[in-house]
C-alpha cells in the first residue's frame, strides 16, 4: 500500500478545490480518496496559513485563495530561498 505525505493530502485538497468557488466540507470527504481526518487537517492548514477560507451557513464550506501561490508553489519558493 501506497505511503502518502501529509503535503501529498494538503496538495489534493487543495487542487480538488483550486477553482476558488465554496465547497462543502461534505462534498470534499466524499469526492477525495483520503481518510476524512487527513482532509480536515488539510483544510485546517491552507485556512490557518491564509491558502483558504472557510464559512459556515448550514455546513462548514471552504474555499481556495487563487490569487497567490499554491501550497506547493509556497514551499518550493522556500526550498529555492533555503538553499540560496
Amino acid at each position: 500500500m501506497a505511503r502518502f505525505t501529509r503535503a501529498d493530502v494538503i496538495g489534493t485538497v487543495w487542487n480538488a478545490a483550486a477553482d476558488g468557488e465554496w465547497h462543502l466540507r461534505r462534498s470534499l470527504i466524499d469526492h477525495i480518496s483520503f481518510e476524512p481526518e487527513e482532509i480536515l487537517a488539510a483544510l485546517d492548514f491552507l485556512v490557518k496559513y491564509g491558502f483558504a477560507q472557510s464559512a459556515t451557513l448550514e455546513e462548514e464550506a471552504f474555499r481556495m485563495i487563487t490569487n497567490g501561490p499554491s501550497p506547493m508553489e509556497a514551499a518550493e519558493i522556500l526550498r529555492i530561498l533555503r538553499h540560496r
